[in-house]
């Protein structure tokens, strides 16, 4: 029994970090690169400023990438984020599940 456990969270723990993996694929591939970097503000808030707002609200990341909640991190510039809204928005739930991870882990 203790085996099936341990066996179970690891495949939990390895599956979390294959999101995170998939996020950051997405997370280049549908050019968030173009305004957003790990550390540095550019033209959207870095992935830490994101990561530190969105703590523990993994569900209201998703929530504005679907386009449906308000901006926290940087209402200011909500606007320049809004037509790029549009390549989250026809995201599947589990790409969007996967790119809230990339950038949750950003610590």
């Amino acid at each position: 029994m203790r085996k099936l456990v341990l066996s179970a969270l690891s495949v939990a723990v390895l599956a979390a970090g294959s999101f995170a993996a998939d996020g950051k694929a997405l997370f280049q591939q549908k050019g968030c690169t173009a305004c957003h970097q790990a550390d540095k503000d550019t033209v959207g808030p870095a992935l830490k400023k994101i990561a530190a707002a969105y703590k523990g609200k993994e569900a209201d990341l998703i929530k504005f990438l679907k386009g449906q909640g308000k901006a926290i991190v940087d209402p200011a510039k909500e606007s320049m984020m809004k037509p790029n809204l549009n390549t989250t928005k026809a995201m599947k739930d589990d790409e969007l599940k996967a790119l809230a991870q990339f950038i949750l882990s950003h610590k």
